[in-house]
């Protein structure tokens, strides 16, 4: 989604440049919020985070603007993260030091504040992200019959319900990463490293954790969810309150991911829509028997 470069400097350091690009509600106050918890967390933890690095004017976003380019684009730059992506080595012993990690990066998120004039996305929805809801509009008629439209609805609503219990909880909402799974983890003999908080938000850790366990394979799902979990349980309690409530979570990424798909272009011209909106429903009749 967005144009990503390294910066190789003349001292032998490297960085990550980062031209974020306007969709997906990445918003000025959406990567300031990104830039801020990127810094906290270099500031309180030992984790291992890409550091955000300031502007000659202390910014830690530079709005900058190019001939051909139809808007002003928001520029980051961060310290560079050695390693190989998670899913190069998705062991059991890894899978459990990256439940370790969301542990610890949910605990963080507790007492950390955002800056309070940023507005920040929130997950108190099915679709958190900004883009439209599209998927059942007529001209996708062809790809909801009667039956997979009921399948998704029905998920819709499981989701639904799902936020509702939260809410009314009284567990307070919490920063989140949003997207952090096995491409978005860099791992070395010492450490995971988690990047690429793009995606962050407000919500409830049983949404993280279902956000990072859609993306675990099939074959191996059940073993790597119960090596999370037990990585998880290291640090912090689970925090599933009731029964099938991650799975909820699990069925709204794959939703949204659909709806994604329809919306961008882009990704539609490399994923089939139909393919796609097909293995979605073979899931969610799954996580909902």
């Amino acid at each position: 989604m967005n144009g990503v470069f390294r910066i190789d400097a003349a001292d032998g350091r490297r960085f990550i440049l980062r031209v974020t690009a306007p969709e997906g509600g990445h918003t000025l106050d959406h990567v300031a919020a990104e830039m801020d918890w990127l810094a906290a967390l270099a500031r309180d933890t030992n984790l291992s985070v890409p550091h955000p690095l300031r502007a000659r004017n202390g910014s830690l976003v530079v709005t900058a603007e190019a001939d051909g380019v139809p808007e002003p684009r928001l520029c980051e730059v961060f310290s560079w993260v050695d390693g190989r992506n998670l899913a190069d080595n998705m062991t059991e012993g890894n899978i459990a030091r990256l439940g370790e990690l969301s542990a610890r990066l949910h605990a963080h998120a507790l007492s950390y504040r955002p800056p309070a004039h940023l507005s920040l996305l929130r997950f108190d929805r099915v679709f958190p992200f900004p883009e439209p809801v599209v998927l059942f509009e007529e001209r996708f008629s062809q790809l909801f019959p009667p039956a997979r439209k009921m399948v998704y609805q029905k998920a819709m609503d499981w989701v639904q319900e799902s936020v509702d219990r939260l809410k009314a909880g009284g567990e307070p909402m919490r920063i989140l990463h949003g997207d952090l799974h096995q491409w978005n983890v860099r791992v070395t003999h010492k450490s995971l490293s988690p990047i690429d908080f793009e995606d962050l938000m407000l919500g409830w850790p049983v949404q993280d954790i279902a956000t990072t366990l859609y993306y675990f394979p099939g074959d191996h799902f059940s073993a790597m969810r119960a090596a999370f979990q037990a990585g998880y349980t290291r640090c912090s309690p689970w925090p599933e309150r009731c029964p099938g409530e991650i799975d909820s979570f699990i069925a709204a990424r794959g939703i949204g991911l659909a709806n994604l798909v329809l919306n961008e272009p882009n990704i539609a011209a490399r994923v089939d829509p139909a393919k796609f909106v097909e293995k979605i429903e073979k899931r969610l009749r799954r996580l909902m028997e």
